[in-house]
């Protein structure tokens, strides 16, 4: 079930980013500094301010937060994560989904993110195209699909 992510959801949503983000070995390679830097705003507090300011929502399965996406007003997509032992089932694709109808009501023409090279076959079979191909400092490719 996907509905609108709530306050009290934050441990949970905490819970599946932190797992699905120790899960992207192929963008860290299980290095742990690499792992802690990528967690580092992860926190409480910040998905409290982030949860403010943004649209979110997370996919539960038995009242259990399985997976998590959330989006600008803009059209970007600032966070999508599904438990590792949940992936490949449909979750990320439901939820990716479900916000792209969401901002299809606001009448934006298209939706931006910056991936991962883990996630970047997804959003690639999601119709997202590549804008520009991230040099060796950055960590992220920039992407963009239009609706």
């Amino acid at each position: 079930m996907i509905r609108a992510a709530k306050i009290q959801d934050i441990p949970e949503i905490l819970h599946v980013l932190q797992e699905s983000i120790r899960s992207c070995v192929q963008d860290h390679q299980r290095v742990e500094s690499k792992i802690q830097a990528w967690l580092e705003n992860k926190t409480h507090s910040n998905l409290l301010l982030w949860m403010h300011y943004n649209d979110s929502w997370i996919y539960s399965i038995n009242q259990q937060t399985v997976g998590f996406i959330m989006v600008s007003d803009t059209g970007k997509i600032l966070l999508n994560y599904t438990l590792p032992e949940m992936q490949h089932q449909g979750i990320g694709s439901a939820l990716l989904n479900s916000a792209i109808s969401h901002l299809k009501l606001r009448n934006l023409q298209q939706i931006t993110l910056d991936s991962t090279q883990t996630a970047m076959s997804f959003y690639q079979k999601h119709g997202f195209q590549i804008r520009a191909y991230a040099t060796p400092e950055q960590h992220t490719i920039p992407m963009i699909k239009y609706i």
